[in-house]
């Protein structure tokens, strides 16, 4: 308790800098609003290195617990598949690129929903508690794609102000956080 109290009378140094990241990241949801089409294509990066990170790791996951886990196939295929979607990207000329991104994320949600739905089934069969929620996730994904799918507009659309009121929300934590933080400094100079 004692230790508490002595880093408690230091002053915070620099709590404007999370002022600043509170500030551009609103700045930056507010951008992503106005500018839905530069924001999705942003996203396109993030998601042909998603794609090939996660690849990358599933097919090693499935090659190393091969001995270990029934149907270490399908993450091995399913690894397969996210690399080939990674190069995809790359080489599609970037006038399609967003339209086909759009579908493309739409074709993995499910298939990836499906797997987690086998997935929970297996839970199930072994014995696992909780399996249900697994199950309800992974259908909640398959109606999810099924939307992204069908209507690649709305997703986009619903993706961009994703990005952006998650950023509005962490830029707010960090304005309030670092008012907080100035708070501090001014109680502990006026204690000294």
């Amino acid at each position: 308790m004692e230790e508490l109290f002595k880093k408690l009378k230091r002053k915070v140094k620099h709590w404007w800098i999370s002022l600043l990241v509170g500030l551009l990241a609103i700045f930056l949801a507010v951008w992503a609003l106005v500018t839905p089409v530069e924001t999705l294509t942003a996203m396109i990066y993030v998601f042909i290195a998603m794609f090939f990170i996660s690849g990358i790791s599933d097919i090693g996951f499935a090659l190393s617990n091969h001995n270990v886990m029934r149907g270490w196939g399908w993450g091995l295929m399913n690894g397969i598949l996210e690399v080939i979607f990674g190069i995809i990207l790359l080489i599609i000329p970037s006038t399609l690129l967003t339209t086909i991104l759009l579908y493309l994320v739409g074709f993995w949600v499910l298939f990836r929903s499906v797997w987690s739905v086998g997935e929970a089934i297996e839970l199930q069969i072994i014995g696992v508690r909780g399996w249900g929620w697994f199950l309800a996730l992974g259908i909640l994904g398959i109606i999810a794609s099924i939307i992204f799918i069908i209507s690649p507009v709305f997703a986009g659309i619903f993706v961009v102000s994703l990005i952006s009121i998650a950023l509005v929300f962490y830029g707010v934590f960090r304005i309030y956080l670092a008012l907080g933080l100035r708070r501090i400094n001014k109680f502990i100079s006026r204690d000294n």
